[in-house]
């Protein structure tokens, strides 16, 4: 084994693990964002079902309403999954998981007060994850 071999090996092992950490950080971008994307859509479901009970109770518009929140809040889980997956803090996975909570309890305020109260806590929430979320893939 020459000099050049082993110098040449180093590199190319170097080389792998910036590749594996690369591909592994681009993961975390699109799983962070995408589970981010779907906690603004479930939000927004969570906001429609609470204004639909709450102008009509029992009519289409409601239920469908909560249909369509029920499919987001599962969309959202879905995503969830990933972040559990590839998240490499547990307090990241605590802010994910605590973001879901707080979009998934909007439909149970009792008037428009507590509705916008809920969904700003919800939306600051998404935001903590968000933020922690931008810090792991910087660092």
């Amino acid at each position: 084994m020459g000099f050049s071999y082993l110098v040449q090996r180093r590199m190319a092992i170097r080389h792998e693990r910036f590749a594996r950490w690369r591909f592994l950080q681009e993961e975390r971008m699109a799983s962070y964002s995408a589970y981010a994307a779907s906690l603004a859509h479930c939000r927004r479901g969570e906001l429609d079902r609470w204004h639909r009970a709450h102008e009509n109770p029992g009519s289409a518009e409601a239920t469908e309403a909560r249909v369509e929140s029920y499919r987001l809040r599962g969309v959202a889980r879905q995503e969830l999954f990933r972040i559990r997956l590839i998240a490499q803090a547990p307090d990241l996975v605590r802010l994910a998981e605590e973001a879901l909570d707080r979009v998934s309890t909007i439909h149970k305020a009792h008037n428009e007060q507590d509705c916008h109260r809920s969904g700003d806590d919800a939306r600051r929430a998404v935001e903590d994850f968000v933020h922690a979320a931008g810090r792991q893939i910087t660092s």
